[in-house]
Order: structure tokens, then sequence, then C-alpha cells
């Protein structure tokens, strides 16, 4: 084993971990978009021009990201298959940089020597790039601010320790502003990446010391940068700073205990990768229960940090303080739509995976049969892709990765409600309807659910089960237009006509009143529901009304020619006002009709004109 490790390359080690990765990926690259892409690839005018990024006066949100974004749209438009590829790519490199940054960590921080630094790193780097807690960052196109940030958030690490290196010489004038910039670069990508200014502190701590590194002062000028950087923002950005003092206000207390008492979940998902979901379900009340075993598991890894592991091996203390000091910024005081996302597990799961790499490599040192320590961490590897590459099938298709969702946090409404809608997008109705039923389980009071209940039900031609949903969400939210619209389309399929055009009018004055646009097909539906009424009112020799209908349906559509013959016949032959049917029945022969048609309207006129004539003569 000792043989194998001391043939390998930096090269070998790069493609190695290269192809593994592309491969457990190589999946993901045609899933399409999924929830907040569009919003990043349809929803973002400036994504068409990479000029809007490069202007540097321009910076703003996530500077970074766009950027990205940008550069995708301009390679392959709205394919999805660049955007993952790239996505991907990002991955490799992080995991190299995590690779690096373990391997310098060991070798120049540990007295274990340059072979223990070779192994811990390679675990490390595959347990990172193959841990199926990653899939979100990698897979879903807009986990990728979580995955740039850690690009350059690594970089940036990987910089300050090669220029902090006894040796470094000239190049730590060149590593140290380069490690700045990219800082400042991974926050532009996504901004948890504030934390690293205290990790290169934490580092400094547990590594900087002895004959390998020199005196602190070295570094000194570093670190003032700093405290500079904040003023030159202050000065050119003042915002900036508003910004920060706007966070200090949304601070809430019992969020920050919720969030404390979670930290257990991301641990257990770290270690045991089962159950991973795309939203979680979690309570935001605090479990008082439950968060002192957080508690006294927070307590106990701070001791073990200070007391044990410190004083043995000061990388088990950088690694178990590197967890909470990085995922602070996502899972904090901070109130935030999801309590929780893997997605922000990206960076703090460098820490657990070199904790993870030691203490294998601890327990492998003192083994006497190292082959099974090292065929245990094979298989552990071997589990973790075959779990990625199950995860990444999720993504196949927006119903796919809801219904996933849905089976893992089933009293949660949104992703209920979400599912149910891809299912109607995709007119998958049959499928639509379990998620539906759930969750009036949960709440039957949801008018949007019955609504939907509605279209799926009329889909799949279950009138009478439609009529009653959409009832229903009138009842609920009578003063909602939609669900008049629906309940008039569907007596329209039914041939309830007059029904219909009733409904079509609560409709149109409730879009009116509530401010809100009907669909685009709205009023040519209602004209014809309005026309067809007509008819069968003067089926039923009810003129009048029929007369109403009729004129309501010229009125929404003056170019639906069935409706103007029908009000000319009407006027012509109930109110004997030839003057306004010879009207109606020229603007018909101005709509371009069928030769057919076109006869029918000219023998009318004709009609007309021939009893106008008899009328004339003496």
């Amino acid at each position: 084993m000792k043989l194998f490790f001391t043939r390998l390359s930096t090269l070998n080690i790069f493609v190695a971990l290269a192809g593994i990765i592309f491969l457990i990926y190589a999946n993901g690259l045609n899933t399409p978009l999924q929830s907040d892409d569009e919003r990043h690839i349809y929803g973002t005018p400036q994504i068409t021009s990479v000029d809007h990024y490069t202007n540097l006066s321009g910076i703003g949100y996530r500077h970074i990201n766009g950027l990205s974004f940008a550069l995708n749209y301009q390679w392959g438009q709205d394919n999805p298959f660049g955007y993952h590829l790239f996505n991907i790519l990002i991955h490799i490199c992080t995991t190299f940089l995590v690779f690096f940054i373990a391997r310098l960590t060991v070798w120049k921080g540990t007295p274990w020597g340059e072979d223990a630094a070779l192994k811990i790193a390679l675990i490390t780097a595959l347990l990172f790039g193959l841990h199926p807690i990653q899939t979100e960052t990698v897979t879903y196109i807009s986990g990728r601010p979580g995955g740039l940030a850690g690009l350059f958030y690594f970089l940036s690490l990987l910089l300050f320790i090669l220029a902090s290196l006894k040796g470094a010489g000239v190049l730590r004038f060149v590593f140290y502003p380069l490690s700045l910039i990219i800082f400042f670069i991974a926050v532009l990508s996504k901004e948890s990446a504030i934390t690293l200014p205290a990790i290169i502190i934490l580092y400094d701590l547990c590594f900087m010391q002895g004959e390998k590194w020199p005196p602190f002062r070295s570094r000194l000028g570093f670190y003032l940068c700093y405290p500079a950087l904040a003023g030159a923002a202050f000065l050119f950005s003042p915002h900036v700073f508003r910004t920060i003092e706007g966070f200090f206000h949304k601070i809430n207390f019992t969020f920050g205990l919720v969030q404390l008492d979670l930290l257990k979940h991301p641990l257990k998902l770290f270690l045991f990768p089962v159950n991973l979901t795309f939203e979680y379900d979690f309570s935001t009340q605090v479990s008082w229960a439950s968060l002192g075993v957080s508690i006294a598991i927070v307590l106990l890894c701070v001791f073990l940090a200070f007391k044990k592991f410190y004083v043995k091996s000061s990388v088990l203390t950088f690694c178990v303080l590197w967890f909470p000091l990085t995922i602070a910024p996502t899972n904090s005081f901070m109130p935030r739509t999801h309590l929780f996302s893997e997605r922000n597990m990206y960076i703090p799961s460098f820490g657990l995976c070199l904790f993870v790499a030691v203490l294998l490599y601890l327990i492998a040192d003192k083994a006497k049969k190292r082959g099974i320590i090292w065929g245990t961490v094979l298989l552990i590897l071997i589990c973790t892709s075959a779990m990625v590459v199950k995860r990444n099938q999720v993504y196949t298709s927006p119903s796919t990765l809801w219904a996933d969702a849905f089976k893992k946090s089933p009293n949660k409404l949104s992703i209920g409600k979400t599912l149910s809608i891809h299912y109607l997008m995709e007119e998958d109705y049959t499928s639509a309807l379990a998620p539906l039923k759930a969750l009036l389980q949960i709440n039957p009071h949801l008018y949007d659910v019955h609504q939907n209940l509605g279209i799926a039900y009329k889909s799949l031609e279950n009138f009478p089960s439609a009529e009653k949903h959409f009832k229903e969400a009138i009842r609920i939210e009578p003063m909602d237009p939609s669900s008049h619209f629906n309940l008039a389309s569907l007596y329209g399929n039914l041939g309830q006509f007059i029904q219909a055009s009733q409904e079509f009018d609560r409709a149109d004055a409730l879009y009116k009143t509530t401010g809100k646009y009907p669909p685009q097909q709205f009023y040519l539906d209602k004209a014809r529901a309005h026309n067809q009424a007509g008819i069968e009112l003067i089926q039923s020799q009810k003129f009048e009304s029929a007369l109403t209908q009729l004129e309501k349906s010229v009125q929404q559509n003056p170019k639906l020619l069935s409706a103007r013959f029908n009000l000319a016949k009407l006027l012509l032959e109930f109110k004997n006002d030839p003057e306004k049917a010879r009207t109606h029945l020229q603007a018909g022969l101005a709509l371009n009709p069928t030769p057919e048609q076109t006869q029918v309207l000219k023998n009318l006129l004709e009609q007309i004109k021939k009893s106008a004539a008899k009328k004339s003569l003496p």
C-alpha cells in the first residue's frame, strides 16, 4: 500500500479524481431545468450580456455567479447541458484544491510525514468529491453559487497557506494579494464565503507553529489588509454597511435556537447520507428536549477540540471548529425561507471529510491488518458513489424531484402544491390526484388545491367531481376570478352554455374588481360561451335573452363570425331591424369567411335588400 501511494504523482491524482467525479455525475448532465433554474436563465435579462458583468462599476449581489450564467448563456443559450457541465467542472477543480489543502496541512502542520499527508489528502478529496450531500450543489444548476464560492474559498485559503510557508520567498508578495482578491471573488459568488478570515485565523492558530513556518509577524501585513478592505468597502459602497445593519435588525433569537437544534441533522446526513431531499420539513418551534441534546453535543465537541484534540493533534481541533464556523452564515440567527438546504453544506463538509480521513488514517496506522481498513474505505467510497448516481436520477424531471421531496416531507404543503402543479403542467393528471388529495387531508380548506383537483378531474373527464371541486373553491374563496373561469369552462365542455356565460360574467367582474389580469384566452372563450348561450335561448324561444347574449358575444370578440351572423338573423327576424342586421352582416364579410359562409351572408343581405325594396313600392 505504501509503494502504491509513493508512485502516485499529482497529475495522476488529478486525472483519477476528475475521471471518477465526472463519471458519477454524468447521468445528471441532461437533466432539465429545475425550480429556480428558470429564474436564473429566463428571469434575468442581464444574462444575455457578458458586458454587464465585466463592467466593474456595476458590481452587485452574487456578481461572479451572474457572470458564470452569462458565459453559459453565450455558449449554449438555455440548453441545460452546458450549465450542468460547468457545475461538474467547478466541483472537480474544488475537489483538487481540497486535496492540495489537506496534503499541505498534514505534511507541514503535523509530524506524520509526507506519506501520511498523501493518504489523508486522497481520502479527504474522495470523500468530498463523491459524497451524495454535494449533489444539490452540483446537479442542481441553481446550486452553483455555493459551488463557485467553494472554489474561490479553497483557492484563497490555499494561496494563503502557500504564501505562509517557510521559504516562500518573493512568491509571498504574489500569493497574499491574490488570496485577498480571490476572497473578494468568493464573496461575490455567495456571501457565506465571508467566514474565510475566521478560518484563516483558525488555521494559523492550529498549524503555523514550529520550524516549518515563519514567525507571525511575517503574516501581520496580510491580516491588516482585512480591516483595510472593510474601510475601502465603506468608502466605495456605503450601502453595504446599511445592508449589514439591516441584517442585525433581522436577528431572531428563537430562530437561532431552532438552527442550533438542527445542527444534528447535517451531521447525521454527512455520516449517514440517506433520505436526502430537495426541501426539508422542519418545525420552526423550539423543542427543548431535542435542543438540550444538541447543546450537549456542541459542548462535547468544544471540550474535545480544546481539551483533548488540540493537545494530541491540532488537525482534529481545526476540523471540529471548521464546521460550525463555515455553516454559521446560512444556519444561525438570521431567518431564512428554508431552515436547511443541502447545498449549504458544500464548504462546511470539508472539515468533516478531513476529520474522517484523519481518524481512518490513525486507525489504519495502529491496526495490524491495515488491508481491512483500506478495504472499508474503498467500500465506503463505492457506496457514496452509487448514492450520487441514484440521487442524480431524482433530477430526471421536475415531477420526479418534487415527488421524492413530497415522499420524504409529506406534511409540507408547499412541496405537495409544487408537485401537483408540475404533474398538471406535464399533463399527468392521474398522478396529480394523489398529492392533491393528500393536501386536502392536511387542510380541507385550500381553495387552490380544490381548483387544481377540478382541473385534473376535468381533464380526466370526471366532470361531476370537477364541478364539485370548482364550486368548493368558489365557496372558500368567492372573490377569486379563476375559480369562476374554470367552472365556466367546465360548463362549456358540458354544453351548459347559459350557466357557462353566467360564470364568465362573474369571473369578468371579479377580474376587474380585484385588478387581476385574465388569461389570454379568457375573452375568446367568453365570447364563444355567450354565442352558444344565445343559440340555446333562441331554440327555447327566449329571444330577448338570446339577443343580450349575442350582443355580449360580439362585444367580447368582434371577429367571431358565427356571433355576427346569429345576431344579424335575430335582429332581422325578432326585432325587425334590417339596418343593424346589415351592419353585422357586412362586418362578417370583412372577416374573410369561407366561400360557403360568404354565400350565406350575401343571401341574407340580398333578402334584406329585397325586403327594403318591397317596402319602398307604392
